[in-house]
């Protein structure tokens, strides 16, 4: 019997890493989509105007997840499993695949063997975000792309390798009606957010040295010199929402002999950004000079320390040359809105997420 729809209680999404033979169900899933593009190349003769041939290159498959910070393991990390540290470089070169389970429309969870189901394999995460608003869910969005995914059951696939892959893709259900949250506190929000630390040690731009408080740039208007933002002071900054995202912008590496590309190789040197919106209190209080602020030699700007921690378990270090790239002062017009301010930071190549699930060490987000 065939569904009349899908909708979100029949869809389960499962992630496993290229060598780990265990799939993994991503939790608080809020959307899947995938997208396939098949690559076309047309080919014309001397001698007439019908095209000769359209040759049909390798397809790619891209793969956007989102889901909320709810304590089980982060999208990101789920696709990077086999990495041995998380560092961006480490992680940027793992493989993963990803299995889109569709049950029948009468359950009312994930449960049973699927009517359908679609494997993507040999995907890599081209893009991820994190975002800490201060009105609904915290939240995660990654986009993954390769250039294979395999519908079970499909009748075209007549090559029996190919089948024979198909039919033995997992078949359960890993949602049983009563799935919650694994964080104590449930799924995370503004409160959510750690801004509180008892160390006094500090790195090398003055910010403290602590992975499980929130870290931010002085530049901004109410973060004090260490980087806190202490909610026992009223002078400090009321913050509306934080998010830091990196795109890899993978190319194909092809080579003679062979179709599909042996490697999609993350773009080097990768831009890190991080975005930090306050209800403005006193101005973005940024000044900037041709001849500099701080001396005619280092220019306006310093190097910032970026870190996000929440409750959770999720952990994000954006290393230590963080500089603000643009700041946005605006609202507050006659129909009575607040004026906020927009501060832009931009780094590169420094993203490490750790999350309290996965083994790798707190130690990687203290440099």
């Amino acid at each position: 019997m065939s569904n009349n729809r899908i909708y979100y209680p029949i869809q389960q999404v499962l992630i496993k890493g290229d060598t780990d033979g265990t799939y993994n169900p991503v939790h608080g899933l809020q959307s899947v989509s995938t997208t396939t593009n098949f690559n076309l190349v047309q080919a014309y003769e001397i001698g007439q105007i019908s095209i000769y041939d359209n040759i049909e290159d390798i397809p790619d498959i891209q793969v956007t997840l989102n889901k909320v910070l709810d304590g089980y393991l982060p999208i990101y990390c789920l696709a990077t499993t086999d990495a041995t540290t998380p560092t961006l470089v480490d992680r940027a070169n793992q493989k993963c695949f990803i299995n889109l389970g569709i049950f029948d429309e009468s359950s009312t969870s994930a449960v049973g063997t699927p009517i359908g189901q679609m494997e993507a394999s040999g995907l890599y995460v081209n893009s991820v975000r994190y975002n800490f608003p201060k009105d609904g869910n915290f939240n995660e969005e990654v986009t993954l792309v390769g250039n294979s995914k395999v519908w079970k059951g499909d009748s075209k696939l007549v090559d029996a390798s190919a089948a024979a892959w198909a039919v033995s893709l997992s078949t359960s259900g890993y949602f049983a009606g009563s799935d919650v949250p694994l964080a104590t506190a449930g799924i995370d929000r503004r409160e959510n957010l750690l801004l509180t630390t008892s160390s006094g040690s500090t790195d090398v731009n003055g910010a403290v040295l602590d992975p499980a408080c929130t870290i931010l740039p002085p530049d901004v208007a109410g973060v004090g010199s260490n980087g806190v933002n202490n909610l026992t002071i009223t002078s400090r900054a009321h913050l509306n929402n934080i998010s830091v995202s990196v795109n890899l912008n993978r190319e194909s590496i092809t080579e003679l002999g062979r179709k599909g590309p042996y490697f999609r190789n993350p773009t080097f040197p990768v831009e890190v950004s991080t975005e930090i919106e306050i209800t403005a209190t006193s101005g973005d209080l940024i000044s900037a000079t041709e001849n500099g602020i701080i001396s005619s030699a280092s220019g306006n700007l310093r190097d910032r320390t970026i870190r996000v921690a929440t409750t959770e378990g999720t952990k994000i270090y954006c290393g230590l040359k963080n500089k603000l790239q643009s700041v946005n002062y605006g609202g507050g017009d006659a129909g009575g809105g607040t004026v906020n301010v927009s501060y832009s930071f931009v780094t590169f190549n420094d993203f490490t997420v750790i999350h309290s699930q996965e083994e790798h060490s707190v130690g990687y987000l203290i440099n």
